[in-house]
């Protein structure tokens, strides 16, 4: 069993033998100074043995004699070494490795030690002779230090039992130190919050334990090392010097305090680094100082900006700190834009930078960059303020990691304006062509921030392919960042760009994908977007109240940061919503209250009040809408002057602005195509085609089913319902995609009604009864005495009168309405 001082080795140690558990007589060896001599090592083992009932004589070779007796045993014994501290090159370490060797099984070896001892382990390990107890298993558990405190008569709450099990990791020294202190205290949890290493019981125990019994040069090396929270040879180099660092291995062997990490890194047990730093700072004030700044420089040259950071932190050296996040592209971190706790951490208690001559911008940078993060937009700006300042006094000292780091906090502002945007895009997209790619390559944020602001800006501006491109583009570096804030950011607005440009399922599938990572910032903040694209997709599928609950949250995120386009596509979408529940009135008053925004999405909105319009009977206005929305390449303004042409009682004009729509599929969105194939399907029953108003009608259910686009059907339900209920051939299908909106035939409704089509002549009829006995076009007009051209009209009448395009599906249908 191995561990530091007050762990209770010893403690296990005669719990076990107390037990009744060991194979045989157990002789208890305390070791003291001096028992690294034979002389006193073995006359004490001997003595043990005889108190343990087991005589052996003290004549000659006391090894020989002791391996002699233990191997005419029947039963073996037990030899309990307790505070073993042993020099490898020592005789009594010989001497005790042939004592196992001689005995084997008639010997059973319990060590307790501060560190391994010098014998053979790894022999006896792959032997599967030994068994080792560590400090993990030493330390002690919640229950059992809940049992420690109980008693003391010492009660803590279980957040307060867990600080202290984690500050002490369990060491027993540490436990019974703090419940000693406990005993009586007034206020035990405020106790624990500020138990550490420094306490006064805590750092006399380890001075008694530890530093006493060092030599002077192992205690300087231990002060010095104990300022970083991890140490490897070079480091304590660094510290300490050549010298030192040249008895760091031998320090960490026989220290059991330092615990072995990977690849050469140690660390000292939490509490014992704390007590060697009050000793530290006692014993030299300011050179704990001037140590971290040391450890900042190393950790800096071998790139580990973190370590380098907290270290220069808490040396209180807050201008080399800021710059060596700028200089090493980390203000994405502090932005939020990477998950990282330490970082800002580390730079939480940087004074505010103020705007002198001697004044480093880098510290007003890294201010602006965490009172963004945390939503202090006022402090960001002064900040930002101050480090340009600061710049304008000398202009040759603004770097380019300075000026991009700038930028980068520019462009994550929730609320910008599109000018500025654009300029400090451009800025910051000639920046990152200076800067090494390998450099981008351990900073995945920087590119996702800056990709994700090309998708916004295109996004805002109505370029809505280029968003796509620049949004898609984001989302692989966004995802090897980790942030889930800049990540969602990139799905909401992907999905709210897809959705704008007509493309239902994929604005679906990326929405569900926005809507499974928590919120992540301030509230509001880059929320819009994402649940805007939420709404929009509610709407899609006919779910209203979800639709409000989201539209609710984007108008919250838009009112805490005002941004002129989001509040257009709140409007926008608030007055789809509007639609869909059949309130053209309050859909116009939404989009009348939008008084600012881009041309694209005042045009949007212009097309949606024609829309509303329409739908209210009022022709002029809806027309009017609709001219003052100018041309378009999406073929959404033909739309709405055909709905304006059905409205005012001209369905002639209607049908040439749909066909006009429908001639240019490469052209027309999803969602456009799909309200024009619905109006060219009512469009053509009203008008007495009912076959291609239900060819139109399949064609759009077929897309509309792909897209799981349900609005469209729902807002055309009052002409829908009864067209689908009476055709269930056509409804099969999409049986699923319908039943959500109810207008799938019911029972008692699947019977046809024959007036619904055109009336078949008696030839026609004849044609149906001979079709039904599947005879051929030429064997139906040899049948009835007419040419196969005869037949051929016939054929192409009923087809028309029964609303099909097949053989076979005019049998069916002819069936159903009892015609043959």
């Amino acid at each position: 069993m191995t561990g530091p001082p007050g762990t209770g080795k010893t403690m296990a140690a005669i719990s076990w033998a107390t037990c009744g558990a060991a194979p045989g007589p157990i002789a208890w060896v305390t070791l003291q100074r001096g028992a690294e001599r034979p002389e006193v090592f073995w006359p004490m083992v001997l003595s043990a043995f005889r108190r343990a009932g087991v005589a052996v004589s003290g004549d000659g070779d006391p090894v020989a004699a002791l391996a002699l007796h233990l191997t005419e045993r029947a039963q073996p014994v037990v030899l309990v070494l307790d505070d073993l501290s042993l020099p490898a090159d020592c005789e009594v370490n010989r001497d005790l490795g042939r004592l196992l060797r001689d005995t084997h099984a008639w010997l059973r070896l319990v060590v307790t030690a501060r560190q391994d001892p010098p014998l053979p382990m790894r022999r006896y390990h792959l032997a599967q002779e030994l068994t080792e107890v560590g400090v993990e298993q030493l330390a002690f558990s919640e229950r059992e230090t809940e049992q420690l405190l109980a008693q003391h008569k010492v009660s803590l709450s279980q957040a307060s039992l867990r600080t202290l099990l984690a500050r002490t990791e369990g060491w027993a020294a540490g436990l019974r130190l703090a419940a000693i202190s406990l005993e009586g205290h007034p206020a035990p949890d405020e106790f624990v919050a500020h138990f550490a290493g420094d306490d006064n019981s805590v750092v006399a125990y380890l001075m008694e334990e530890v530093l006493d019994a060092e030599p002077e040069d192992r205690r300087r090396l231990l002060l010095a090392t104990s300022v970083p929270e991890r140490i490897n040879a070079e480091l304590a180099t660094e510290l300490a010097g050549p010298v030192a660092g040249r008895a760091f291995a031998a320090m960490v062997r026989d220290n059991a305090f330092a615990m072995r990490l990977d690849q050469g890194w140690y660390r000292f047990h939490p509490m014992f680094a704390d007590a060697l730093r009050l000793i530290l700072r006692h014993e030299a004030p300011g050179h704990l100082a001037e140590l971290d700044l040391r450890a900042a420089s190393w950790f800096a040259r071998t790139g580990d900006v973190h370590d380098a950071v907290w270290h220069a932190a808490r040396a209180g050296a807050w201008p080399y700190a800021a710059r060596l996040v700028v200089d090493h592209l980390e203000i994405g971190r502090l932005l939020g834009l990477r998950p990282d706790h330490v970082l800002g951490e580390s730079l939480r208690a940087m004074p505010e930078c103020a705007p002198q001559p001697e004044g480093a911008p880098e510290q007003a940078v890294v201010t602006a960059a965490m009172a963004r993060a945390g939503g202090d937009e006022e402090t960001c700006a002064a900040a930002l303020d101050t480090a340009s300042a600061l710049i304008g006094r000398s202009p040759a000292a603004a770097s380019p990691a300075l000026r991009l780091a700038i930028g980068l906090v520019r462009l994550a502002d929730p609320q910008p304006r599109d000018p500025d945007l654009s300029r400090n895009l451009t800025e910051v997209e000639g920046l990152l062509q200076e800067t090494p790619a390998h450099s981008l390559d351990q900073h995945p944020e920087v590119e996702a921030l800056v990709l994700a602001a090309r998708g916004s800006l295109e996004l805002r501006q109505g370029r809505l392919h280029e968003a796509v491109a620049a949004l898609r583009a984001a989302i692989e570096p966004a995802t090897r960042a980790g942030g889930e804030c800049l990540y969602r950011q990139c799905l909401g607005q992907l999905a709210l760009a897809e959705g704008l440009r007509g493309r239902p399922a994929r604005a679906c599938e990326l929405a569900a994908q926005a809507e499974q990572l928590p919120e992540a910032g301030p509230a509001g903040r880059r929320g819009a977007a994402s649940h805007l694209a939420s709404a929009w997709v509610a709407l899609q599928k006919v779910e209203p109240a979800r639709a409000k609950q989201e539209l609710a949250r984007a108008h919250a995120a838009v009112r805490q940061c005002p941004d002129a386009v989001m509040a257009g596509l709140h409007a926008l979408v608030g007055a789809q919503a509007k639609l869909l529940e059949g309130l053209p009135r309050q859909a116009l008053e939404e989009t009348r209250q939008v008084t600012q925004g881009p041309q694209w999405l005042r045009r949007r909105l212009l097309l949606l009040q024609s829309e509303a319009h329409a739908l209210l009977g009022e022709t002029a206005e809806a027309r009017a809408c609709a001219e003052r929305a100018g041309d378009a390449d999406d073929l959404r303004k033909p739309l709405a002057l055909a709905l304006a042409a059905l409205s005012a009682g001209r369905p002639e004009e209607a049908v040439r602005a749909v066909h006009a729509v429908l001639a240019e599929p490469g052209l027309v969105p999803v969602d456009v195509r799909l309200d024009a194939l619905l109006l060219d399907a009512r469009l053509a029953y009203q008008g007495g085609d009912p076959s291609r108003g239900r060819r139109m009608l399949d064609r759009a259910l077929r897309l509309g089913d792909r897209e799981q686009a349900l609005m469209p059907f729902a807002r055309s339900k009052p002409w829908l319902q009864p067209l689908l209920r009476h055709d269930p051939y056509l409804v099969r299908p999409y049986l699923r995609f319908l039943a959500r909106l109810r207008l799938t035939p019911e029972s008692g409704e699947e019977r046809l009604d024959a007036t619904l089509y055109g009336r078949l002549s008696a030839r026609e009829l004849d044609v149906l009864q001979h079709l039904s006995k599947v005879m051929t076009t030429e064997e139906i007009a040899a049948q009835m005495y007419v040419s196969v051209n005869t037949v051929k009209t016939h054929l192409k009448s009923i087809y028309r009168k029964l609303a099909v395009t097949r053989r076979a599906e005019a049998v069916r249908r002819a069936k159903h309405l009892s015609l043959v």
